[in-house]
């Protein structure tokens, strides 16, 4: 699989850049703030929540392009104010 890989939960407003198996970016839009998480998969849960993201088994998510994933970044970046 190539690198970096897009996500989005289908109902909810978070995104992710998926850049290893062991290794996501989250961006999550909270009313009129949004927040970035870079996680390290150390534990197991957290791998699996990038295998889950990869495989979409359940259809829990909506796998982006590269393009709209930066579109949807920018936008956020531009309309709302990052929690720090």
């Amino acid at each position: 699989m190539e690198y970096p890989q897009y996500r989005k939960y289908k109902n909810i407003e978070t995104y992710f850049i998926i850049q290893s198996v062991k290794l996501f970016e989250e961006f999550k839009v909270m009313g009129s703030k949004y927040s970035v998480s870079k996680v390290e998969a150390i534990q197991f849960p957290e791998q699996l929540l990038i295998q889950d993201m990869l495989e979409n088994k359940e259809n829990r998510w909506e796998t982006l392009s590269e393009l709209d994933f930066l579109t949807k970044i920018a936008l956020i970046k531009k309309n709302k104010t990052k929690i720090r």
